[in-house]
């Protein structure tokens, strides 16, 4: 199954959530759901990963490069909700000393809104 993105705002903050594994085989997919929830006048992102049981070292190269577009006065990104595996390659690869972590959305939507 293909990565899908479904998305909410929530106090001005954008969440995306997404559903499925991110194998690096199809990590364009999840490029392509990411960019297409984005505008250009969104300034906070928090990506839910309650769903999401596996991310390829792929995938999170696009996590990376969409954080990216969140830098900056006014702008914010972060994670909540990782499953145990995806917190492990967030730990690897160190990305979870470089974006906050949370545990809900809730909690990190109240913690950049």
């Amino acid at each position: 199954m293909a990565i899908q993105v479904n998305w909410t705002r929530n106090s001005g903050v954008l969440v995306a959530k997404p559903v499925g594994r991110v194998y690096s085989s199809d990590y364009l997919d999840w490029q392509s759901e990411l960019e297409s929830g984005i505008s250009p006048d969104d300034r906070k992102l928090v990506v839910d990963f309650e769903q999401v049981p596996y991310l390829s070292s792929a995938g999170l190269r696009i996590l990376l490069i969409t954080a990216k577009r969140f830098t900056g006065p006014d702008h914010a990104f972060c994670v909540c909700a990782l499953t145990r595996p995806v917190r492990k390659v967030l730990a690897a690869s160190g990305f979870d000393a470089l974006v906050s972590v949370y545990e809900s959305a809730e909690e990190a939507v109240a913690a950049i809104a």
